[in-house]
């Protein structure tokens, strides 16, 4: 368990975190490229300028958190929840989602080229200004 933690400019690339609770913890410019997130949860904890790239996220659960221009390119997320979670300036091209539930979730400038989405829900969500391109959800 980690709890209101500041994390700022780690390389956390490879990391592989399971069944661990975050709460109100904060990451800047922190890098998670090919990290692997199994059962996690991430509760108000805000995520800025970091780097997913490559990230396997499963069994995850994310309630009132903050992405803040961050890239999600190549990421897998499969079996997870985002629950009133606040997205802006995100990137998801060539990305993959399985059973993926973003609810109640609000944000602005999402951006997705290549996403491929089976089984999202997107119930109560509302984001401004989200270009998906080439994109095949559900």
């Amino acid at each position: 368990m980690a709890d209101s933690y500041a994390y700022a400019g780690l390389d956390l690339n490879l990391a592989q975190f399971a069944a661990t609770v975050f709460t109100g913890s904060s990451f800047t410019a922190t890098t998670f490229k090919q990290a692997g997130w199994t059962g996690c949860q991430f509760i108000g904890c805000t995520f800025t300028a970091c780097d997913f790239e490559g990230i396997s996220i499963a069994g995850c659960t994310f309630t009132h958190c903050t992405f803040s221009q961050s890239q999600f390119q190549q990421s897998q997320i499969s079996a997870s929840q985002f629950n009133r979670c606040q997205w802006n300036d995100l990137n998801f091209d060539g990305g993959h989602w399985t059973d993926v539930a973003v609810l109640g979730c609000t944000g602005t400038t999402i951006q997705a080229d290549g996403l491929r989405g089976e089984q999202v829900d997107f119930t109560g969500s509302n984001f401004e200004n989200m270009e998906m391109r080439n994109t095949q959800i559900n």
